[in-house]
């Protein structure tokens, strides 16, 4: 599992948003937000450009990506 760590997320709005991003890109299962908004973790081996790609025309931008264990 990853952890994508995206700054911007401020409400459950934006939570959702990131969430229906990451469920279509090709590759990424099982996505859930944290409760704080800080976070998305995900299965999936998918690059961190295609993520940064995924998120470039939002106000959302790609931290960091690491390993999550639950």
């Amino acid at each position: 599992m990853k952890k994508a760590i995206i700054d911007g997320m401020c409400c459950k709005g934006c939570a959702n948003e990131v969430k229906n991003i990451f469920e279509h890109i090709y590759g990424v299962s099982n996505v859930k937000i944290s409760d704080d908004n800080s976070f998305v973790t995900y299965e999936g081996y998918v690059s961190k450009r295609i993520v940064q790609e995924a998120l470039a025309k939002t106000n959302y931008e790609l931290v960091k990506i690491e390993k999550f264990e639950k």
